[in-house]
């Protein structure tokens, strides 16, 4: 199924609000010293961001590993985001799932904090991509 330009705006639109709000989500459970949790909703932040710009170029992907792949090629091999954002997102999505799977791994606030301010600058930068 193909979309329209309206349709495409609207979900790309769609994919930010919800990377906006995963955002807003991850700062509150930190507050609390939810920090695995807070993890997992600023992985999704960034997963969010990288799918709007996924619909607004008619890029698809099935898997959080495809996502990762195809970001990789269109994006980060092509010089358009900054080759940081790859380790940065490869980095968040083991962060995420060893702490939504891992009994024994706890991510610690350090960490987290050390790599919170990347994805708002990832989302940032595709903000300026897509011109919102």
């Amino acid at each position: 199924m193909s979309l329209t330009n309206e349709d495409k705006q609207v979900l790309t639109q769609l994919h930010l609000d919800k990377c906006r709000a995963c955002l807003a989500d991850g700062e509150q459970l930190m507050k609390i010293e939810s920090i695995s949790a807070a993890a997992n909703r600023f992985y999704y932040a960034v997963f969010h961001a990288i799918h709007a710009i996924f619909v607004a170029n008619g890029i698809q992907s099935k898997s959080h590993h495809g996502t990762n792949a195809q970001f990789h090629q269109h994006f980060i091999k092509t010089g358009i985001i900054d080759p940081k954002f790859g380790h940065f997102i490869a980095v968040m999505e083991n962060m995420r799932e060893k702490a939504d799977y891992d009994v024994i791994y706890d991510v610690s606030r350090e960490d987290l904090e050390a790599l919170k301010p990347l994805a708002y600058e990832l989302l940032q930068k595709i903000e300026e991509l897509l011109k919102v």
